[in-house]
């Protein structure tokens, strides 16, 4: 089971629900679309990813040199470095400093001194719940172009959430 957390949007003010994950702990890096904010997750157990150019640092963003070898998202968008995710509902890139309250709040370890991260390229992403379906997280597993993507509530084992 997922562990969703309330957070809120800096623009537009309305609530969504997220889901913090540590990308080392899972065992891979990850993306966001430059249009919607959907999470896509790349798990290095994917025999498929030891054919892409190596990146230059594991269990963060992924690097540029990705991109042209990833599916589009189902929005059309493209997963990109640098992206960040978005509002699902005004659809504004959220803002890491503004998210940092919610997201250090939410944390069981920030009672110990854990600090998040601050920006959207670190070790820990975000997935955001789909509006539209109560408990669905927005993301993409192995969006590759040599296989085909998986957009399913069913893998969310491959990551660890470590939220309240």
């Amino acid at each position: 089971m997922v562990l969703l957390n309330k957070g809120d949007c800096d623009l537009c003010g309305r609530t969504y629900r997220y889901s913090l994950w540590h990308a080392g702990f899972g065992g891979s890096s990850y993306a966001y679309c430059e249009d919607c904010g959907i999470l896509a997750t790349f798990n290095y157990s994917n025999p498929i990813l030891s054919t892409l150019p190596p990146l230059s640092a594991l269990n963060l963003e992924i690097d540029s040199a990705w991109e042209p070898f990833l599916h589009p998202c189902t929005c059309g968008g493209r997963f990109r470095k640098g992206a960040s995710p978005r509002c699902p509902y005004c659809q504004v890139p959220l803002s890491a400093e503004y998210a940092a309250g919610h997201i250090e709040r939410n944390s069981l370890g920030a009672a110990r001194g854990w600090h998040w991260q601050g920006n959207w390229s670190g070790v820990y992403c975000i997935a955001i719940e789909d509006p539209d379906i109560p408990g669905e997280l927005r993301q993409m597993f192995d969006p590759v172009l040599q296989g085909e993507p998986v957009k399913t509530k069913k893998h969310w084992t491959q990551m660890f959430s470590f939220s309240r």
